[in-house]
């Protein structure tokens, strides 16, 4: 156990040094520092880790949760791809729940976006294809809703006012 402990704390240092491209350049990496494992073990350290993978100019590079890369930064610009990248269509409400539709398939990607922001004013989601049921804390207004919601979608205050 304690080698798996080790290995993920050398995991974090090469991904903090914003060094690693690809799988098979952090593996040489982790070899170099004693460790040898196999691909399926590093996927599985990067998951634990929840690294991931960005585009960067000179290619693409993994990169840990503190990275200020690890969230995306919206500008009015990108708004409008960035909606139809989420899928995001319409929002309904009824009493203390949201109904947001989206393209078909969107969902379940949309809810578990929300579910990781941990907005303020939500519980709980349900998604199936291309809907998700949003439970809301009591006293929740839906403006305060769409407020912390645009957390998620950054242009859908843009759209509701």
């Amino acid at each position: 156990m304690k080698e798996r402990y080790d290995r993920l704390d050398t995991l974090r240092i090469i991904l903090s040094r914003g060094e690693a491209g690809s799988q098979e350049s952090i593996l040489r990496q982790l070899s170099r520092h004693g460790f040898d494992v196999t691909q399926a073990t590093l996927s599985r350290d990067l998951r634990k880790l929840k690294a991931v993978k960005i585009s960067v100019p000179e290619g693409f590079r993994y990169i840990l949760p503190e990275h200020p890369g690890y969230r995306r930064n919206i500008t009015p610009s990108t708004m409008a791809g960035f909606l139809h990248s989420t899928g995001f269509e319409s929002l309904d409400f009824s009493g203390n729940l949201a109904v947001l539709h989206t393209r078909p398939g969107y969902a379940g990607g949309l809810a578990s976006d929300i579910d990781a922001h941990r907005l303020p004013t939500v519980i709980g989601t349900v998604a199936g294809d291309d809907t998700i049921l949003i439970v809301m804390h009591e006293g929740t207004t839906r403006q305060m809703f769409i407020d912390s919601l645009a957390e998620v979608i950054p242009a859908i205050k843009s759209i509701l006012l």
